[in-house]
């Protein structure tokens, strides 16, 4: 695994998902919206479920996340300008609702107000 630069900066959020997923849309789509602004970076959105997305989001996730043959959805990454990349978030096969207080605890890290002050934002 690649280490990165503490000084590299955030280039780019990519979520993985499907839209018939509950714990995607609208919830994990949404909120990397959202993560995408504070961060100022743009979102890349890959849905398994389209051909021409489908080999970039195992890719990443083969890569980067918590992969396996059928592995769960939503994925989160946070890619550097240096290209190192770090998973962020998967999502919970419980209920919805562990997968929103995943995002919750995301927004309220020391890790983000960490990252958001190195990016000035």
């Amino acid at each position: 695994m690649t280490r990165r630069r503490e000084s590299a900066r955030p280039h780019r959020l990519t979520i993985v998902l499907a839209d018939w997923c509950p714990h995607c849309v609208p919830l994990s789509e949404r909120r990397a919206g959202q993560l995408a602004g504070v961060l100022r970076v743009p979102l890349r959105r890959l849905d398994i479920d389209l051909r021409s997305e489908e080999r970039a989001a195992d890719r990443i996730v083969r890569e980067h996340g918590d992969a396996s043959p059928d592995y769960l959805i939503p994925q989160v990454f946070l890619e550097f300008e240096d290209g190192t990349v770090q998973h962020l978030l998967t999502g919970f096969s419980e209920e919805v609702a562990r997968t929103a207080r995943a995002w919750k605890d995301m927004f309220a890290s020391d890790w983000l107000r960490s990252l958001r002050k190195k990016a000035g934002t």
